[in-house]
């Protein structure tokens, strides 16, 4: 069988570990190319899975430039940065893997949407929860009507407090300016799961919530003047 080519575009936590996946399975596919601003990513994950230098890119759009060299990519940078790059690639041919959520709006979701539709290529959005044995055996215990009519379901999503404040506080998706809001963030998978075991359209979706912990008027007079936790004196102590 012919292995599939693949580009990795975005080699951070989530690019990463779908490149990583790809070495596993050596008979079907692997990663013959990636794109990523950050040096010591790139170079890192490069040296990994044994990627040749002429076939690393600082920024994807050096990677369009060259001719196609890869049969799909997978798309993995940050939410406001999936729409260019998977519309350009998607014209070049590329099939696509696109991390959720697929951008932070419904006009570039159609966007993208349209450009492969125009491309013929394939695209898949990164809901990787459908595919896991527990979904798969849920699902099938609702369709066989095991647990009788399914009539409500509550789910969790477990943001944990470091999760929260790393990522949600501090890091890539402190902002709406630069992100998502936290639903399309963090839950969008949850949401496609509702569907996906209901079986249904969702018809509405609501969201309640308000940043509470994380203000200034909360912050410690010993972490004064300090922007990060490397800087403050409140840290030793810091819960």
């Amino acid at each position: 069988m012919k292995k599939v080519r693949i580009l990795i575009v975005g080699a951070g936590d989530r690019g990463a570990t779908y490149a990583r996946w790809v070495v596993g399975q050596p008979q079907r596919a692997q990663v013959v190319g990636i794109a990523e601003p950050v040096e010591a990513r790139r170079t890192r994950l490069a040296e990994e899975l044994g990627v040749p230098a002429e076939n690393l890119f600082g920024d994807w759009r050096e990677a369009v430039a060259r001719e196609r060299f890869a049969d799909a990519a997978v798309v993995a940078t940050l939410d406001d940065g999936h729409v260019e790059p998977a519309l350009a690639l998607a014209g070049q041919g590329y099939h696509l893997l696109l991390e959720k959520p697929m951008a932070p709006n419904e006009a570039d979701c159609e966007r993208i949407v349209a450009g492969v539709k125009r491309a013929g290529v394939l695209l898949a959005v990164g809901h990787v929860l459908l595919y896991t044995p527990f979904t798969r055996r849920l699902r099938a215990l609702v369709d066989a009507g095991t647990i009788g009519d399914l009539v409500s379901l509550d789910r969790l999503e477990p943001v944990g407090w470091w999760h929260y404040a790393h990522s949600y506080v501090r890091g890539n998706w402190r902002s709406e300016r630069s992100s998502s809001f936290l639903l399309l963030t963090k839950a969008c998978h949850d949401l496609d799961w509702i569907r996906h075991v209901m079986g249904e359209r969702c018809e509405s979706v609501a969201s309640f919530g308000s940043l509470r912990h994380f203000r200034k008027e909360n912050k410690p007079a010993e972490a004064a003047g300090a922007v990060h936790c490397l800087e403050c004196r409140f840290e030793p102590r810091c819960p």
